[in-house]
């Protein structure tokens, strides 16, 4: 064990490398991309001119490379690998008001006990290439092709770059409007599926179209309503009838500063429409109150937070009423260590977040699960849940801590930590009694 250790730990220091939303463990209890923004939305875009170029031409660089030991819900035994993910980005700008962006991506995994990690592999795949008609500075822009859309906090829809090896992309048609105060987009297109194909073949049946509206309130707060619309082949509900979905979602974030350095952010969502031949009645919601004892300008921050996303009490009856979280980012709260999907669950969570220097940083965090229906199942992500058990006598999934450190320094990034999930009295009624761990150490390097 000692051995595959120092063996973790080297692979990653030597891989020096990178991912460009990894500046810093981002503030609030839950860790959640910085957005909207080049490193965390679908306006990642190399920014430097650089020597030698001209200037309609810009270039980019990402590496990141990922050590990780971890164990799963239904194995006791550790999985280590090393994920390396190469990014090349090409932005070019004949003209004030047009601008084509290219991204490639090669993403590898290798096992440490031998050979490829054949789940992770996506080798020489066009990630983006769209073109963006548009003045940079605001006012009306249309953009089409494969590219990142994000909504909020990335709850929903996602770019998903902030620990995912692969990131989720679209080919979508979006337009926007974005003025000093308010910004407007609205956009349809299907996600892209990753494969083992030089270009990924978008999924037809993953269909999302949404309409939002972005408002800054006082000081650095935000209002975002939205509604979003998914249309989904090949489903089936809770009691494995097949057939297709339609889900509408509105809902609403707002986040920003109170007085006395307190902080919220609150996000409620509720869907209407049908799964197969049922109904939906559904909703969601995030509360979340931070607070910096030492005040605004100190980095020590507190946080405690309410989250629900409602569940199906009874598959039978016509009405489906489990929550669908449709395309999130999927590890942006606990880092790789967030093995639960926003359906059929509650929990209270804390947090601290304290700068310890300039650079560095260290954060903890820990949550209390259970499900919101006992009669609904487990989703550990996705439309499939991980065990469905309704003759449990409890619905305490179980409890996970978390402690991880960060350090940045311009364009180089290191960040690690280790998680811990503690199996409740429902996963040991559901024959999984094996608690979960996960340790990283990741490090970036953009230019």
């Amino acid at each position: 064990m000692r051995r595959s250790w120092i063996l973790l730990c080297v692979w990653s220091a030597w891989a020096a490398v990178p991912m460009t939303s990894l500046a810093q463990a981002p503030e609030g209890t839950e860790q959640q991309q910085p957005t909207p923004g080049p490193e965390a939305s679908d306006q990642r875009q190399p920014r430097k001119e650089r020597k030698g170029l001209p200037s309609w031409l810009k270039l980019g660089v990402e590496l990141r490379g990922r050590a990780e030991s971890s164990t799963a819900f239904d194995s006791a035994s550790e999985d280590r690998f090393y994920l390396n993910r190469l990014r090349l980005d090409v932005a070019v700008e004949p003209v004030t008001w047009v601008r084509f962006f290219f991204q490639g991506q090669d993403a590898r995994a290798f096992s440490l006990d031998g050979g490829p990690h054949e789940d992770l592999q996506n080798t020489l795949d066009l990630r983006q290439a769209y073109v963006d008609f548009g003045r940079p500075e605001g006012g009306w822009h249309l953009k089409a092709g494969r590219q990142e859309l994000a909504v909020g906090d990335e709850r929903l829809v996602a770019a998903d770059n902030y620990w995912d090896c692969f990131g989720q992309s679209f080919d979508a048609v979006g337009m926007g409007f974005e003025g000093a105060r308010v910004s407007v987009d609205a956009f349809t297109g299907f996600r892209v599926q990753p494969s083992r194909q030089r270009i990924d073949a978008f999924d037809t049946g993953s269909r999302i179209s949404g309409l939002t509206a972005q408002f800054k309130t006082r000081g650095e707060g935000v209002l975002e309503p939205y509604i979003l619309w998914k249309r989904g082949s090949d489903t089936l509900d809770l009691m494995e009838h097949p057939g297709h979905r339609d889900v509408l979602t509105p809902g609403v974030l707002a986040k920003g500063a109170l007085p006395h350095s307190l902080d919220y952010n609150v996000e409620m969502a509720f869907q209407r429409g049908h799964v197969v031949a049922d109904s939906i009645s559904a909703w969601a919601g995030h509360w979340e109150l931070g607070w910096k004892p030492l005040g605004r300008e100190f980095g020590l921050r507190l946080g405690i937070e309410y989250n629900f996303a409602s569940g199906d009490k009874d598959p039978a009856n016509g009405t489906h009423g489990t929550f669908d979280d449709l395309y999130p980012a999927g590890y942006n709260k606990y880092g790789m260590q967030d093995p639960i999907a926003w359906r059929n669950i509650r929990y209270p969570a804390i947090g601290v977040e304290m700068p310890v220097t300039k650079r560095w940083t260290m954060y903890g965090g820990y949550r209390l699960f259970r499900l919101a229906t006992i009669h609904d199942g487990l989703y550990p992500g996705g439309d499939e849940y991980l065990v469905r058990n309704p003759a449990a006598t409890d619905t305490q999934v179980g409890s996970q801590a978390l402690v991880s450190a960060g350090y940045s320094r311009s364009h180089w990034r290191v960040y690690g930590g280790y998680g811990y999930f503690f199996a409740g009295a429902y996963l040991r009624q559901s024959g999984y009694p094996a608690a979960l761990r996960t340790a990283y150490l990741l490090s970036s390097l953009t230019f």
